[in-house]
């Protein structure tokens, strides 16, 4: 599904003792710029983009960074919303065109970063500039380079020491307001929170969430907890030394635990024991629970994989009068985006279903569905060390699934199970070469191919579509097997989770993917070759252009 469309620091505490404040880098570094923080922190937190609604139209991303970097230099590039948001919708789409193997796309995000690292050796931006750069390619989904983060760095040394206190009394204040006035979701003010501190050291960025905690205010806490799945384990760990700090001092509110809870299983063991600690020291000041309704699941849908290994899956709630879609994309290392949109009518959520359903092969599921494509994805979260987005649990919470264990099943673990109440004349020689015959004429003849940097150069010095073709069987497909496995035992998983509904293509999905899997060589997997032509095609098809 396409989205609809942020180093080990030091460890950092809370303040522990009476009348003593940390030093706090940031309010040295933002002394004379209090107003326009706390003002932006509070614009952020208060209204998220609507990245769809951008009303300039789709302009060319690299003239948008270039003129969003001459704003930064006139001093004006908070003056206009809309500006901003094209920025966010077109360097995102910049990014899926990348991924999708558009060279072009790819050399555009070189430039970009590179009219980035001229702006920062030219001193053009401001440290606030510097906090909205990386707020603006976090929202886009892109990586924030380490010089931004160095220049941060650089002025946040270069600070002088004599602000002490009000700028976090500013941001403490501002993010209190917005928790009592209700209404707020903590996993979006969370989202908000993290964008904005994108451009941060992590040390830096522990001293202030511990100041948040520290602030005693229930909202911030149930936001500020998603920091506990930052990549960064020492600001998680900061994290939570504030959070069970806290809790000593005021009593925590039981949903906040069972959120804790819930993402225990997602971290790795090392960091298990620290949330450990810090939910044992929750439940000694414990509110009793507050039982909420949930909203009632309508219909779940998964989709099968895209050729980079994207998938998705989507539920439709009804919650009271309305109803809201709550969605998770999964990639190969695991999920990537969730998304929960709320207060949706009747005609809005089916226009939704719809616009998602269109582009690719969906399946409809259950519930068990959705958890076990959850438990494959989280697996993969851990394996690539990233874990997911807290708004993952907003919609775990939402579904009433408990705690969603990882599932490190192998493809032939999948394929395995799928194929054993399976009769064996479904499953011998004749019927696995049938499998192959009817994958080739499948809709993933054209949809499962290779692309990317790494295979453009394995290729460009290679002339001829057959050599290509050969050299990528040899010198390529072999180490892609265990990822093409997989993909096919995902997509058939996906395709057999509806008992009464299940896609005709299921079984010879899994018998390919078995194969796949297997060490039959690969010169005599017809799909292995189809992939490999395919590919050869896709890129003298970009050749051309």
């Amino acid at each position: 599904m396409k989205a609809i469309e942020a180093r080990k620091p030091s460890k950092a505490k809370a303040p522990t003792q009476k009348g003593k404040r940390q030093v706090n880098p940031i309010l040295d570094l933002l002394q004379n710029m209090d107003e326009d923080l706390v003002g932006f922190l509070r614009q952020a937190v208060l209204k998220e983009m609507d990245l769809g609604s951008a009303i300039l139209g789709p302009e060319d991303a690299v003239d948008l960074f270039a003129e969003y970097l001459e704003n930064c230099a006139l001093g004006d590039v908070d003056e206009d919303e809309d500006f901003v948001t094209s920025l966010v919708v077109e360097l995102s789409n910049l990014k899926v065109n990348s991924e999708g193997g558009e060279r072009e796309a790819r050399e555009k995000i070189h430039t970009i970063y590179e009219l980035l690292d001229k702006a920062l050796q030219a001193h053009s931006l401001s440290a606030l500039d510097i906090m909205i750069t990386g707020k603006i390619l976090t929202d886009a989904g892109w990586a924030v380079p380490d010089n931004l983060k160095r220049a941060m760095m650089g002025a946040l040394q270069a600070a002088s020491p004599d602000s002490q206190g009000a700028v976090t009394d500013g941001i403490v204040s501002s993010l209190g307001e917005l928790a009592r006035q209700g209404g707020q979701n903590p996993f979006d003010v969370c989202e908000d929170l993290s964008s904005l501190l994108a451009a941060f050291p992590a040390e830096a960025s522990s001293v202030l969430l511990s100041d948040l905690i520290a602030g005693k205010n229930a909202g911030i806490d149930q936001a500020v907890a998603g920091f506990l799945l930052h990549p960064d384990a020492g600001l998680a760990q900061a994290v939570a030394e504030a959070l069970a700090t806290s809790a000593t001092q005021t009593p925590v509110e039981s949903s906040l635990i069972e959120r804790l809870v819930r993402m225990r299983p997602w971290l790795p063991q090392t960091r298990q024991a620290q949330l450990d600690s810090t939910i044992r020291a929750m439940r000694l000041n414990a509110l009793p629970p507050v039982n909420a309704e949930l909203p009632k699941a309508i219909k779940c849908y998964v989709s099968v994989c895209d050729g980079m290994g994207t998938r998705s899956l989507f539920v439709t709630q009804r919650a009271g009068a309305h109803y809201q879609l709550a969605s998770v994309m999964m990639k190969v290392a695991g999920v990537a985006e969730v998304l929960v949109i709320s207060e949706l009518s009747k005609a809005e959520i089916d226009g939704t279903v719809r616009q998602i359903k269109a582009p690719v092969q969906v399946v409809e599921t259950d519930l068990d569905g959705i958890t076990r494509m959850l438990r494959l994805a989280v697996a993969d979260n851990l394996v690539s060390g990233n874990p997911p987005p807290f708004k993952l649990v907003e919609v775990v919470e939402s579904l009433g699934l408990g705690q969603v264990q990882p599932d490190h099943a192998s493809p032939m673990d999948i394929i395995t199970g799928l194929l054993a109440d399976v009769p064996p004349v479904q499953t011998d020689p004749m019927a696995v070469a049938r499998a192959h015959a009817d994958i080739l004429e499948s809709e993933f003849k054209y949809q499962w191919f290779e692309a990317g940097e790494a295979l453009e150069g394995l290729l460009y010095p290679v002339k001829g579509s057959k050599q290509r073709v050969a050299k990528l069987m040899k010198a390529y497909l072999p180490e892609r097997r265990l990822f093409w496995a997989r993909q096919c035992a995902i997509s058939a998983l996906a395709m057999r989770s509806n008992e009464k509904k299940r896609h005709s293509l299921w079984n010879q999905l899994a018998l390919v993917g078995r194969d796949i899997a297997s060490e039959l060589p690969l010169d005599q997997i017809p799909f292995m070759k189809q992939i490999a032509e395919v590919s050869v095609q896709a890129f003298e098809g970009r050749l051309a252009n």
